[in-house]
C-alpha cells in the first residue's frame, strides 16, 4: 500500500482524477447548494450551473496551487450562490466548504486519497438510501389495486371533512370592540 501511495504522488493525472472527485463530492454535498439545485433556485438549468461550479472551482485551483487563499475560494462560492441561485448565505458554510476543499487539494497532490475515498462511501451510502426510499414509495404505491385506490379516495375525503369541521371553531368569540378571538387547535 506504501507503494502504491507512492506511485501516485508522482502521477499527476491521478492526482488531478481524484482532486475534481474530491471537488464533486464537497460540492454536491453542500447543504446550501443542494436545497438551491433541487428546489430550482437558479431556474431550469441549476444543476448545469452546480456543475459549471465544480468546474470553477477545479480551474481555480489548477491556476492558483500553491498560492491557494480560503477567503478568496469562499469568496468565489459565495458570489457564485449569490449571483447564479440568489442566495445569500448567512452561514459559514462557504468558508467551510472552502476550507474542505483546500484541504483535499494539499492531500491530492501528495498522492493521498483517503478523504476523497470517504467522500465517496458516504455519497454511494446516501445514493443507496435514497434509492431505498424511491423503492419503497414505489411498492406502497404499486400495492394499491383500483379498488384499494377508491377507498383511499373516499377515505381522503373523510379525513378532508373532518379536518375542515375541526379548523372551524363552534362559536366565534367577539369582543367589545368587534375583534373575534383566535385560539390555538389542540
Amino acid at each position: 500500500m506504501a507503494t502504491a501511495a507512492a506511485s501516485t504522488a508522482s502521477n499527476p493525472q491521478a492526482n488531478k482524477a481524484a482532486f475534481e472527485e474530491g471537488v464533486k463530492y464537497i460540492i454536491e454535498s453542500w447543504t446550501a447548494l443542494r436545497l438551491a439545485v433541487e428546489q430550482d433556485w437558479g431556474g431550469v438549468d441549476s444543476a448545469e450551473k452546480r456543475d459549471w461550479m465544480i468546474d470553477v472551482i477545479v480551474d481555480y485551483f489548477g491556476k492558483n496551487g500553491k498560492k491557494l487563499d480560503i477567503v478568496d475560494i469562499e469568496d468565489i462560492l459565495s458570489q457564485i450562490m449569490t449571483d447564479e441561485f440568489l442566495t445569500i448565505l448567512e452561514d459559514d458554510s462557504a468558508y467551510l466548504v472552502a476550507k474542505h476543499l483546500v484541504e483535499i487539494y494539499n492531500q491530492c497532490i501528495h498522492g493521498n486519497f483517503t478523504e476523497v475515498e470517504r467522500l465517496r462511501e458516504k455519497c454511494q451510502s446516501r445514493s443507496q438510501v435514497a434509492a431505498s426510499c424511491v423503492q419503497q414509495q414505489d411498492g406502497s404505491d404499486s400495492e394499491d389495486t383500483d379498488g384499494e385506490e377508491d377507498d383511499h379516495e373516499e377515505d381522503g375525503m373523510d379525513v378532508d371533512t373532518g379536518s375542515s369541521e375541526r379548523a372551524q371553531p363552534e362559536e366565534d368569540e367577539v369582543d367589545e370592540d368587534g375583534f373575534i378571538t383566535v385560539r390555538r387547535k389542540k
